[in-house]
């Protein structure tokens, strides 16, 4: 990997996770906190919320992320590999992750439905935004010269 595609990884991972940790306080501390409230008593109260493993769960996310998006960009137009990749991701966290969660925990269907919508458009701007940041070059390849 040379300088210049380890700056676009960098650049990539950090606009991703500012952008995630972003829509995922939009989506789930805005958004939806009224839906939130008949299950409060699932989830810690605001003033015990552990901030620290919300920030690392969004690193994590976008460091992943964006690596597995750099192994598998191919030269095709970036806002289709932005959805594919947009959709492929919702489909490999957010969809097991909330059905697994409203299989074990009484929550509301509308709360499902909600999230399930919220985070498949949010991945979807996610996936856009990480193939408009780090482009076309799959990493480990020598960039397009045009």
């Amino acid at each position: 990997m040379n300088r210049v595609q380890l700056v676009r990884l960098i650049l990539t991972i950090v606009v991703v996770f500012a952008a995630s940790t972003f829509t995922g306080f939009f989506i789930h501390g805005i958004w939806l906190k009224q839906d939130y409230l008949p299950a409060a008593n699932l989830y810690r109260p605001d003033d015990q919320i552990k901030l620290p493993f919300i920030f690392l769960a969004y690193l994590s996310f976008s460091i992943a992320a964006v690596l597995v998006y750099a192994r598998g960009v191919e030269n095709k137009p970036v806002i289709g590999q932005g959805l594919r990749f947009g959709l492929l991701i919702f489909l490999i966290l957010a969809v097991p992750s909330f059905f697994i969660n409203y299989a074990v925990q009484p929550i509301p269907a509308i709360l499902l439905s909600k999230q399930l919508i919220a985070e498949l458009v949010n991945k979807l701007v996610l996936g856009i935004i990480t193939a408009l940041v780090y482009g076309k070059t799959r990493l480990g390849s020598s960039p397009d010269i045009a």
